[in-house]
């Protein structure tokens, strides 16, 4: 059943201020990390917003964020570092081809990886480094289509190839299939009228959940399972952002530069949505405790300056805030990560310092 909610923003009311805090401590592991250097499964990494620093000169994946496995791809083939940098291999049944600035590498935590080339195209790799399958994502569209992209949680237990714009009589669509085990492909999503913004698989898997947008209109976030049995359809109306799914999948949060929205996979309810007057980088919503944390801040390149913290009570209503005084790196290699330690207690990771937060309402 599909909903379209209306984004309604709540006003949020604290009660009993002197019995309120938000504390932040910095992880003692972290705590002396320069904007530029970030812990990553127990390895110390420089890392700019688009670059590691061991791999100057090449094009970098991203970080596996279960092993800090990285990879680079350039002109002797492709080669996997270790989280600490350390060469694991290198493989040259893949170079990188001159003029081809779509090639990118995605690195899975077994040591294998997949490489995009040639606009539309994936060649996956074994943990050895050879070959097993190429898969072409081409829509065959006369009038253009932009570069393919891979969505994939951590494991690489579901792995989608989707074209975010397909031109056909000059009006941009777009289309999304899931790889299955045996190398088959199966459509998810189709749009003849709607690009996609980004698609976000759920931790586990189990969930994958397609943005996409139309201008004059609304942005579109369609939920399903991992087999592309459509669950759940949200509008939300400004761009978004980023979107999280809560670990038991119950929930997902989703955000813009400026607004946060919870709402159930379930029914399609509303839990709470609220706005923030700085730029919004991070958002997530915690159903144990029924709690938003936000993170707001400035940002020059690669680095977030006037931070503030928040924690959002969607049952209460209250709000409790707090600026950190110091600067955090932040970078697209990396995921920013939300644990909870504890009740209203939580673990921040993927920015330069791993962060602990505390708030009682």
């Amino acid at each position: 059943m599909k909903y379209t909610i209306p984004f309604i923003v709540f006003t949020l009311i604290s009660v009993t201020a002197f019995s309120q805090s938000l504390r932040i401590s910095e992880s003692s592991s972290t705590r002396s990390n320069s904007a530029g250097e970030f812990t990553v499964a127990g390895h110390q990494i420089s890392m700019s917003k688009t670059s590691l620093g061991f791999t100057s000169g090449a094009a970098s994946s991203d970080l596996n964020s279960l092993t800090a496995l990285s990879g680079a791809l350039g002109i002797s083939g492709v080669t996997v570092y270790e989280g600490g940098g350390k060469e694991l291999y290198n493989s040259s049944a893949y170079q990188l081809q001159s003029g081809d600035n779509s090639a990118k590498v995605y690195v899975k935590p077994n040591g294998g990886f997949i490489v995009r080339e040639n606009i539309a195209n994936f060649l996956f790799f074994d943990e050895s480094g050879s070959i097993e399958q190429s898969i072409s994502n081409s829509s065959q569209s006369t009038e253009g289509e932009s570069v393919s992209e891979l969505a994939a949680d951590p494991a690489f237990k579901t792995v989608v190839l989707y074209n975010p714009k397909i031109v056909r009589d000059q009006i941009e669509g777009s289309r999304a299939r899931i790889v299955k085990p045996n190398w088959t492909t199966t459509d998810i999503f189709y749009s003849g009228d709607r690009a996609i913004r980004f698609i976000k698989v759920s931790e586990n898997g189990q969930l994958i959940a397609v943005v996409s947008y139309k201008d004059g209109e609304d942005d579109k976030v369609d939920v399903m399972d991992r087999f592309g049995n459509e669950l759940e359809t949200f509008s939300f109306n400004q761009s978004v952002a980023d979107l999280r799914f809560s670990e038991d999948g119950e929930f997902v949060t989703i955000r813009s530069n400026s607004r946060v929205g919870v709402y159930s996979v379930l029914d399609g309810e509303r839990e709470g949505s609220t706005s923030f007057r700085s730029m919004l980088h991070f958002a997530e919503y915690v159903p144990q405790d029924n709690t938003i944390i936000a993170l707001t801040a400035d940002i020059a390149g690669s680095v977030l300056s006037g931070v503030e913290f928040h924690a959002i009570n969607v049952e209460a209503r209250a709000i409790e805030r707090q600026d950190y005084s110091g600067q955090l790196g932040i970078s697209d290699l990396l995921s920013v990560s939300l644990d909870r330690t504890g009740s209203n207690s939580y673990s921040l990771t993927g920015l330069s310092k791993a962060l602990n937060l505390s708030v009682s309402f």
